[in-house]
């Protein structure tokens, strides 16, 4: 259905601001941005870790002030689905596009309508099941996951996973798998992961995964992993779950590069693109879970080679770059060759990405995208200029780029033990809010 444009001339009165949808996103763009005061959210923003979301304050302002009931938003990069929680809630219609199998499955649990009573009853059958076999049918589970890795894999779970971890979360998945409500495997998927991927302690042999720099510690203990899957279920329960509407939200499995929407069929974008130094290695994390999801370690590895900005090569051809990107690639050149030709594909694909969003974006309307800057070699690269300027490129005004203190205790951004030690550490105490405008 195409809708109906939005002209930038009609009065937009909301409480607080006032004018043109344009006025309003200059006016946004001014204000507080750093939610130091927290009003009590929707929980199914926490179900699961995942490093560098922003809060969900964050795009609900925007969408709040800039979009109305039933119109589109969209997330071309939506990790752990915030813009569309947020979209849902104030009842607007979204689209979610991440080229990350874990994204994609937490986004598909948190959409989902709970039915408490019948996902007790299956928590309950899966634990006693579980926990029978566990105990007496070790030699069968054992033998599940003898035919269900292959040989690269199984060094990775071994390395990372005591045998007895293996062995109940391999019973664990055998009970899942029963169940035929896609519904209801899609919510036990994500919690199943969120058992692995957790800010603090886990079921792996590793040490902090939900900042994606994991360790692994020799004698750490670690709980029941059949346990720890039930703690977390009962307590999505009991949680106040209510206010998503999975129907308004579609989650699409796909490249930011190649969004699969019409053209000028969306109102609002608000997205969260990756660091461009790949300092957040998402996939480094997320194969923990993923492994037990059905992915290979080499599967996996060749995923990663297509995410924005990795340090593989591709062919790249030439594009109009700004003076200043081009002079941050020649800068980094001189220090490490490899770095600069990561920095060089990240502005490519970047621009890829952004032409894209322009393309599906209608007129007269915004585009939020929410980036932290980052030192390569040393060298500050300043992405939400470069960002900036690509925008320009494609045809974008850009209306003005906010500042935002990043709080690091809910942001769950990697950290080093010693001062200076992380690069990433060093740079990101704050992000850049850019505020694009399709005239």
């Amino acid at each position: 259905m195409q809708l109906p444009l939005f002209k930038s001339d009609k009065k937009h009165e909301k409480p607080g601001f006032s004018g043109t949808k344009k006025n309003i996103l200059n006016d946004i763009l001014k204000t507080d941005l750093n939610f130091t005061v927290y009003n009590e959210v929707n929980r199914r923003h926490y179900w699961h870790a995942f490093p560098a979301k922003f809060p969900p304050q964050l795009p609900a302002l925007f969408i709040e002030y800039l979009t109305d009931p039933d119109e589109i938003v969209l997330d071309p990069m939506m990790g752990s689905a915030t813009t569309l929680i947020e979209a849902n809630r104030l009842g607007r219609r979204s689209y979610g596009l991440d080229i990350d199998p874990l994204a994609i499955i937490n986004t598909n649990a948190k959409l989902k309508c709970i039915d408490r009573r019948r996902i007790e009853n299956h928590l309950n059958s899966i634990v006693y099941n579980a926990e029978n076999k566990y105990k007496s049918n070790k030699k069968f589970l054992a033998e599940k996951i003898d035919k269900r890795f292959d040989e690269a894999t199984m060094d990775f779970l071994n390395y990372w996973f005591q045998k007895s971890t293996q062995l109940e979360l391999m019973a664990l998945l055998t009970e899942i798998e029963k169940i035929e409500d896609d519904d209801i495997i899609s919510i036990l998927y994500s919690v199943f992961s969120s058992t692995i991927i957790t800010k603090s302690g886990g079921v792996s042999m590793a040490r902090d995964l939900a900042h994606t720099r994991p360790h692994r510690v020799q004698g750490k203990k670690v709980k029941s992993a059949i346990q720890e899957f039930a703690i977390k279920v009962r307590k999505i329960l009991n949680e106040n779950v209510n206010g998503v509407y999975s129907n308004q939200a579609a989650v699409i499995k796909g490249n930011a590069r190649n969004i699969p929407l019409r053209d000028e069929t969306v109102n609002l974008i608000v997205t969260s693109p990756p660091y461009a130094n790949n300092a957040i290695d998402y996939m480094r994390a997320h194969k923990f879970s993923l492994v037990w999801l059905g992915y290979s370690i080499n599967e996996l590895k060749e995923l990663r080679k297509q995410y924005i900005g990795a340090e593989s090569k591709i062919n790249i051809n030439e594009e109009p770059f700004s003076k200043r990107i081009l002079k941050k690639i020649e800068s980094i050149a001189e220090i490490k060759s490899s770095k600069s030709q990561a920095f060089r594909r990240y502005c490519y694909e970047m621009l890829k990405s952004i032409n894209e969003m322009y393309r599906v974006l209608e007129k007269e309307s915004p585009c939020i995208i929410v980036v932290a800057s980052s030192k390569i070699c040393g060298i500050d690269v300043e992405t939400h200029k470069c960002l900036a300027d690509l925008g320009r490129e494609v045809g974008f005004e850009v209306i003005g780029i906010g500042k935002r203190l990043i709080d690091r205790n809910r942001r769950m951004m990697p950290f080093s033990a010693v001062k200076g030690n992380s690069k990433i550490e060093e740079r990101m105490h704050q992000e850049y809010v850019i505020g694009f405008w399709k005239n």
